[in-house]
């Protein structure tokens, strides 16, 4: 049986954790599917394969700007509805600006960046999905609980299992070996901080509402909520 952190305290538990490997490798069957030319390997070590090289060194010298625009996609679509397939490609094509135009290039270092980003952002997104199955509260936190397991994720042992509302408050549930604990448990403290301020219905900024129930919520949710009467407390 493996533990879990539940409010700074390591407990037992049976849950399977949820867990992502780097993108870089994940991303190989979207690469297959979308740019089958660029995804092949050489069969043999004499066959030159130019295009998978390119590939290849991009991601080795540019990994972190890669993940830089692969967050800040999803911090400005923070929504799942908002991210289509086509708004991923349309993100992906105006990354890699640093490179110049690759339409004058097509096998310039842009093109191969802007796939990277194009199929890595597939990656990303097919993965929080299923994060956000995981996720018991309404979708104006996902973003803060995506950019927790972000922090988290590749420390030892990490493993995500479950993210709720309790008392107006963000409430996470994971496990990571004794190395990763203070690591994580920084990352937990900025998440619930950083709930605290934000509406969970909506993403706006907002506060702890306390009524009948307690709720985190903008100035418009709360009205709308108060309007509705008095409700049973939510996670008492």
């Amino acid at each position: 049986m493996r533990d879990r952190i539940v409010g700074g305290r390591v407990v037992p538990d049976r849950r399977k954790a949820y867990r992502m490997e780097p993108i870089h490798a994940i991303a190989e069957p979207f690469l297959k599917e979308l740019y089958p030319r660029v995804a092949r390997r050489p069969s043999t070590d004499d066959e030159i394969q130019p295009w998978r090289t390119c590939y290849d060194e991009i991601w080795r010298d540019h990994s972190d700007e890669i993940v830089a625009d692969i967050h800040a996609f999803a911090d400005v679509h923070p929504v799942d509805e908002q991210r289509s397939d086509g708004a991923i490609k349309h993100w992906a094509s105006g990354c890699g600006e640093q490179f110049g135009n690759h339409h004058t290039d097509m096998l310039g270092d842009r093109f191969y960046y802007c796939i990277a980003v194009h199929v890595s952002l597939l990656t990303y997104v097919k993965h929080m999905r299923e994060l956000r199955a995981r996720m018991h509260c309404e979708h104006g936190w996902h973003r803060v609980i995506e950019r927790f397991h972000d922090a988290c994720s590749g420390q030892p042992g990490f493993g995500f299992i479950s993210a709720s509302e309790k008392w107006g408050g963000l409430n996470l549930v994971y496990r990571c070996d004794p190395a990763a604990q203070e690591h994580c448990r920084e990352a937990e403290r900025v998440a619930i901080e950083r709930a605290s301020h934000i509406c969970e219905k909506c993403g706006l900024a907002g506060g702890l509402r306390r009524s009948a129930w307690r709720k985190t919520l903008c100035d418009r949710h709360w009205l709308e909520r108060s309007k509705e009467g008095s409700l049973p407390d939510e996670g008492v």
